[in-house]
């Protein structure tokens, strides 16, 4: 996307909201919020390019409020003004129906007066003419599958008070698997700004030297406790499990956080152990859907204590706690585990015996109360003794509790935290990601 399309999209957007608001009567109150990218995506497997395609797209989600009621309808809009104004028209009369219709909401959050933003991010993004060569040469000594997408995203609030921001990025990401001939898998993931061979590279060797591993006969272990190294796509995981209500400042009021023990003090995490929403990297906007722009840090665990959950406007308002910019649904955004001084080259002489889980899936909350979660090992896990792989493990699920392996048995976190991309795309490209190091655990609980 050229930058005098951004800009185009940016002016059409302002122009939308503009025309909108001014259709406003009364007591009635208006949020815009936009989603749009322009993505270009290519699956691959066996090392070829199966499907190559183009994605423009874009939503405009519009919040009315009048009195204390309030509707929220998200629909597809095309670029063109005039069509889109029209569509947005017939659309906002009839949330004005609707909310003839509604009760009251005494928890609503009214659109505020503020300062407005614009945030561009740019970057260096593979030659699509050169793709492929690029990507699929180096691979052809192996069956590789997965998918290569890059290109534009961007987001967008406006409100009838006159606030206004603007946030766009361009980033890629190889999401990518490689098979041995009986069919094990090794997972990786080159993702960034900017694009340089040699770092894909290095990415492609380190996962054709794990994809060597697989092919020994795979170990059976029995259920129990087990020493564990996690690296960072695993770590990456775990963190992701957050967003399932895990530092919602509603979540914990309402008394079903993982983090309520921890909240009363009944429980604690490891002193290594830190989390914080980073938006130094660019990786997500920090406004949200109440036209709230985050810090640039949020602390949220500090060295084992509950700093803050996230808290939006309208949790705030409902329990009359200080809002510090949370999204809607009070979910992590860009959160980043400050890393330890375990350094990459002693891993696996500091794990001595025991697992190296790289990924795991499946995961959800087995008790929700006491912050257990369950899930399964998944792609290149192994058996390690004394510093060295052995051989690689059959799957094995796990159910253990978020205040062991970030509390009494965290021993060690790496020197250098891993960018982990969110690379879901049901229905559009996300934005953000999880910046983990790798840590060692102790005594992990295995049940089956």
């Amino acid at each position: 996307m050229s930058e005098d399309k951004r800009q185009h999209q940016k002016q059409t957007i302002k122009a939308l909201g503009k025309a909108l608001f001014q259709d406003l009567k009364g007591n009635e109150q208006l949020t815009l919020s936009y989603a749009g990218e322009e993505s270009l995506f290519i699956r691959l497997s066996q090392s070829k390019v199966r499907q190559a395609t183009d994605i423009k797209q874009g939503y405009l989600t519009m919040n009315f409020i009048s009195d204390q009621r309030s509707t929220e309808i998200t629909f597809p809009i095309i670029g063109n003004l005039e069509a889109d104004l029209t569509n947005a028209q017939n659309i906002l009369k009839r949330c004005r129906d609707e909310c003839q219709t509604l009760p009251e909401d005494p928890f609503v959050v009214f659109p505020e007066a503020g300062e407005s933003s614009e945030e561009d991010h740019y970057g260096h993004l593979p030659p699509i003419e050169k793709l492929s060569e690029t990507l699929l040469m180096p691979a052809k000594s192996v069956d590789l599958a997965g998918l290569c997408t890059s290109g534009f995203l961007m987001r967008a609030y406006m409100n009838s008070k006159g606030q206004s921001h603007w946030f766009s990025t361009e980033n890629f990401y190889v999401d990518y698997s490689l098979y041995t001939p009986s069919q094990k898998a090794i997972k990786a993931i080159y993702a960034g700004s900017d694009w340089q061979d040699a770092a894909y590279l290095m990415n492609l060797q380190q996962a054709k030297e794990q994809l060597k591993n697989l092919e020994k006969t795979p170990k059976k272990l029995s259920p129990g406790k087990y020493r564990v190294y996690f690296a960072p796509a695993a770590v990456a995981e775990l963190v992701s499990g957050f967003s399932w209500s895990g530092m919602s400042g509603g979540a914990l009021m309402q008394g079903r956080s993982p983090l309520k023990k921890l909240s009363e003090g009944t429980a604690r995490l490891s002193p290594l152990f830190s989390l914080e929403e980073d938006f130094h990297q660019g990786l997500v906007p920090r406004f949200n859907e109440f036209g709230e722009v985050s810090p640039l840090i949020v602390s949220l665990i500090e060295k084992g204590k509950l700093i803050s959950p996230l808290i939006n406007r309208r949790t705030a308002k409902e329990y009359n706690l200080q809002s510090n910019a949370a999204n809607a649904s009070e979910g992590l955004r860009s959160p980043r585990i400050l890393p330890g001084n375990l350094k990459e080259e002693k891993i696996l002489s500091e794990l001595e015996t025991g697992l190296y889980i790289s990924n795991l899936h499946y995961l959800n909350w087995s008790d929700l109360q006491h912050g257990r979660i369950t899930g399964m090992t998944r792609y290149g896990c192994f058996w390690v003794e004394n510093g060295e792989i052995v051989s690689p493990i059959q799957d094995m699920r796990f159910d253990e509790t978020l205040y062991h392996f970030w509390g009494t048995g965290l021993e060690a976190l790496d020197e250098k935290a891993k960018l982990i991309p969110n690379v879901s795309s049901y229905e559009e490209r996300s934005l953000g990601g999880v910046s983990a190091p790798g840590m060692l655990v102790n005594d992990f609980s295995f049940t089956l």
